[in-house]
C-alpha cells in the first residue's frame, strides 16, 4: 500500500509537490553555489568593461635641494635670473574623465571577452545544475529499488521459513532425510543474510539521498528524454573560437597605425584643459592639470596646443604574432569541427541505449503480467486443495521479483534518460532561488 501511494505521487510528473522538493534543496549544494559566484563574478566583470565613464586621478609631490646664488649674498640685480629664488618644492594634481560612448576596438575585445567569461560561467552553472539533478533522481530510484529488493528479501526468508517447517514436518513422518533438511536450514540461513544486507543497501541508499536533499525519502519524477540542445562540449568549442577571433583582431590592429588627436588649452600660467581622441578606441578623454610652477615666459604667451599623431609598429615579430593568431583561429575552427562530429556520435550511441532500455522495460513488464496470473493460478489451486501454500508462496516471491524487475528496468531506462540530460547539459528543472 505504500509503495502504491508513493508511486501514485511520482505519476503527478514535473510539477508535483513532491518532485519539487527533490531539486529545491540541491540549489543550496557547494557545488552548485561555487557556480553561482563565479556566474556573479563573470557579470560583474562585463559590466566593469562596459562602464561608459572612467575617472583618474594623480598628484605629486617634488622637492628640491637648491645651491645658494653666486656672487655677493645680495644681488645688485634682481632682474638677473642667477638671483632669483628658486622654490624648494612643487605640486602637480591631474584630473581625467574617459567617455566610452559605444565599445570600439580594444575596448570593444575587453567586452566581448568579458561577454565570452560570463557564457562560460553560465554553462557550468547548467553543467552543475544537470549533473546534480540527476544524481537526486538517481538517489531517489536507488531508495526505492532498495525498499522493492527488502521485500523480495523478505518474502524469500518467509518462504525459506515455509520451507523449513515443511521439511521438518516431513523428517518426522520419514519422508525427507537428514540432508534435504540440513539444505533447507542452510537456505534460511542464506535468505536471513540477504535480507540483512537488503536492510543495509536500503540504509546506504537512504543516506545517499540524504546528504544531497536533506531528506531520506522521496518521490523521482517520470521523465522523457528532453528536447535537442547544443552539447556543451560543441557551445565549448565555439566560445574558444570566439576568443581566438578576438586574439586575432586585436593582432590586426597591431599593425594598422594609429592616429592621435589631442588639443591642449592653458586656462592660466598653472592650469590647463586637454582633449584628446585617438584610433585604436574611440574614447574621448579630458583632462584638467594643475602645476605649482607656472610657465614662464615666453611660454605663458601660448593659450593652446593641438597635437597630432600617427605611430606604427612595424617590426617582424607583430607580423608573426599576426600569423600565430590567424592559426589559431582555424585550430579553432577545427576543434570546433571535431567537437561537432564526435558529439553527433555520441549522442546516437546515448539514443540507441534509451531504445535497449525501453525494450529491456517492456521485456519486464511482460514478465510481471506472467508472473501476476501465475499467483492468481497457484492461489486457485491451493483453495481446489492441488497445491500447497508453499506454492503459493513461492508465487507471491516470483511476483515481487518481477516487480523488482520492472524497477529495475525502469531505473536502467531513466539512468539513460539523465545521460542525454548530461549529454546537453540540461537541468530536468530550472529551480528559482
Amino acid at each position: 500500500m505504500k509503495r502504491g501511494l508513493l508511486l501514485a505521487i511520482a505519476l503527478l510528473g514535473p510539477t508535483g509537490g513532491l518532485a519539487q522538493d527533490l531539486f529545491a534543496p540541491l540549489e543550496n549544494h557547494p557545488s552548485l553555489l561555487q557556480a553561482k559566484l563565479a556566474l556573479e563574478a563573470a557579470r560583474a566583470q562585463l559590466r566593469a568593461t562596459q562602464s561608459p565613464l572612467s575617472f583618474q586621478a594623480q598628484g605629486g609631490f617634488s622637492f628640491f635641494d637648491v645651491a645658494p646664488p653666486p656672487g655677493p649674498p645680495v644681488c645688485p640685480n634682481p632682474l638677473n635670473p642667477q638671483c632669483a629664488n628658486l622654490p624648494t618644492e612643487a605640486q602637480q594634481v591631474s584630473l581625467g574623465l574617459t567617455l566610452t560612448p559605444f565599445p570600439f576596438g580594444d575596448v570593444a575585445d575587453a567586452v566581448n571577452q568579458a561577454a565570452i567569461g560570463v557564457a562560460q560561467a553560465e554553462l557550468g552553472l547548467q553543467q552543475a545544475r544537470a549533473q546534480l539533478q540527476a544524481q537526486a533522481v538517481e538517489a531517489a530510484y536507488r531508495v526505492r529499488l532498495a525498499e522493492g529488493g527488502l521485500e523480495v528479501a523478505r518474502l524469500a526468508v518467509r518462504l525459506a521459513q515455509a520451507g523449513l517447517e515443511a521439511t521438518r514436518l516431513r523428517a518426522e513422518r520419514g519422508g525427507a532425510a537428514s540432508g534435504e533438511l540440513r539444505q533447507a536450514e542452510a537456505s534460511l540461513r542464506q535468505a536471513v543474510l540477504q535480507q540483512a544486507e537488503a536492510e543495509r543497501n536500503l540504509g546506504l541508499a537512504r543516506k545517499s539521498l540524504a546528504d544531497l536533499i536533506g531528506s531520506e525519502q522521496a518521490a523521482p519524477p517520470p521523465l522523457d528524454p528532453p528536447p535537442e540542445a547544443t552539447p556543451p562540449s560543441v557551445r565549448q568549442a565555439e566560445l574558444q573560437l570566439q576568443n581566438a577571433q578576438i586574439a586575432y583582431d586585436r593582432a590586426l590592429r597591431s599593425v594598422l597605425p594609429v592616429l592621435q588627436g589631442s588639443y591642449t588649452r592653458n586656462t592660466s600660467s598653472n592650469e590647463a584643459w586637454t582633449l584628446s581622441l585617438n584610433s585604436r578606441t574611440l574614447q574621448p578623454s579630458l583632462g584638467y592639470t594643475y602645476q605649482s610652477q607656472g610657465r614662464t615666459p615666453p611660454q605663458d604667451r601660448i593659450n593652446g596646443v593641438l597635437q597630432i599623431g600617427l605611430s606604427a609598429n612595424l617590426s617582424f615579430g607583430v607580423l608573426e604574432a599576426l600569423e600565430a593568431a590567424q592559426k589559431q583561429v582555424e585550430a579553432a575552427q577545427q576543434a570546433l569541427e571535431a567537437a561537432r562530429r564526435n558529439s553527433r556520435l555520441q549522442l546516437e550511441l546515448l539514443k540507441s541505449g534509451v531504445e535497449a532500455a525501453e525494450q529491456n522495460l517492456s521485456n519486464a513488464q511482460s514478465a510481471l503480467k506472467d508472473a501476476e496470473k501465475a499467483l492468481t493460478e497457484a492461489k486457485e489451486r491451493e483453495r481446489l486443495g492441488l497445491a500447497s501454500p508453499l506454492s503459493t508462496l513461492q508465487a507471491e516471491l516470483s511476483l515481487a521479483q518481477a516487480r523488482l524487475g520492472v524497477e529495475q528496468a525502469q531505473f536502467t531506462r531513466i539512468q539513460r534518460i539523465l545521460d542525454l540530460y548530461r549529454f546537453y547539459a540540461l537541468p530536468i528543472r530550472e529551480v528559482k532561488p
